[in-house]
């Protein structure tokens, strides 16, 4: 029972290390709308009571239909997977690979 409690209080003070030192990480890349030099645990704990606070409430739903929904959500620029780069990464692994294949070197089963 004792080993149980011991590995339990690990795990969760290993959970709010690994939250502290990402929000620290957040922090020092600068957030939007925060004050120059408000990071650290400070901060932290500020924005853990601020999510708390707003956890009970719900968002209301908003009734949109689907081609509305998919147009406001239209991105500009390249897709996620650019064709031509992925056909230019497939071309080089099919050379590579034929060039360390060893033709001849495979016998035919008996």
């Amino acid at each position: 029972m004792v080993t149980l409690l011991v590995w339990l209080v690990s795990a969760v003070l290993l959970a709010t290390a690994v939250f502290v030192v990402a929000s620290v990480m957040e922090r020092g890349q600068g957030v939007p709308g925060d004050p120059p030099g408000d990071n650290g645990i400070v901060a932290f704990w500020r924005s853990f009571r601020a999510g708390l606070r707003h956890r009970g409430r719900v968002a209301r739903p908003v009734d949109t239909d689907l081609d509305t929904f998919l147009a406001d959500r239209v991105e500009e620029g390249p897709g996620y997977v650019d064709a031509e780069q992925l056909a230019d990464v497939l071309n080089r692994a099919r050379e590579t690979a034929t060039r360390h294949i060893h033709v001849g070197t495979v016998r035919a089963p008996k």
